[in-house]
């Protein structure tokens, strides 16, 4: 006797009901995902440029070698950012002249994930050097009539809150790659119109 049960083998072998999209909808799919990515991009070089010029005012300006060295470590942080987001999570314009709208699109929605994946590597970890020294030093500068605990705890509190707000762009970017993810795994679920 075999136990051999139809609906069983049915259901284990379902592959689930395809979603279709038209070729059309797909290109609007891609071309909004596009321009969104350039434009965070062009917000993204706007705040680098910000952070060029006031902590580049600041390594010239400020006579403390520390906050100057901490801001030029800032700076340096900037140019460097800026140039992994151009290499790692600009618009992709190349591809070959036999690749479906889908499979440009999956690649592009891969790269982007997997840039916001690394986020804390290229984008995040830059930035530490320069302001632990930028905040030690300040927390030197200002407290130099404190006691030596109130500047520790100056400079911890300082640097804690620092830490918080890159465990929060952390979070946000690892949110947004996964619902990058869900947007891959329907792509994969689709049947596309033509």
């Amino acid at each position: 006797m075999t136990d051999k049960d139809p609906l069983r083998d049915l259901w284990a072998t379902d592959q689930g009901d395809k979603f279709t999209m038209s070729i059309a909808e797909l290109t609007a799919r891609s071309n909004n995902f596009r321009s969104k990515i350039k434009r965070r991009n062009l917000t993204e070089y706007i705040a680098a440029a910000l952070v060029v010029c006031i902590f580049g005012w600041m390594a010239y300006t400020i006579p403390v070698l520390s906050i100057r060295i901490g801001a030029a470590l800032i700076v340096l942080a900037a140019f460097y950012i800026s140039w992994q987001l151009n290499k790692i999570a600009s618009v992709d314009a190349g591809h070959s002249p036999v690749e479906t709208v889908a499979g440009m699109h999956r690649r592009e929605l891969v790269r982007q994930r997997d840039a916001l994946r690394s986020v804390w590597r290229w984008y995040l970890m830059p930035f530490v050097p320069g302001m632990v020294v930028f905040t030690v030093g300040t927390s030197l500068e200002t407290g130099a009539t404190l006691p030596a605990w109130a500047v520790a705890l100056s400079a911890l509190v300082s640097l804690s809150f620092i830490g918080a707000v890159f465990f929060g762009v952390w979070a946000l970017n690892a949110y947004a790659a996964r619902k990058l993810d869900a947007q891959i795994e329907e792509l994969d679920s689709v049947s596309i119109e033509t």
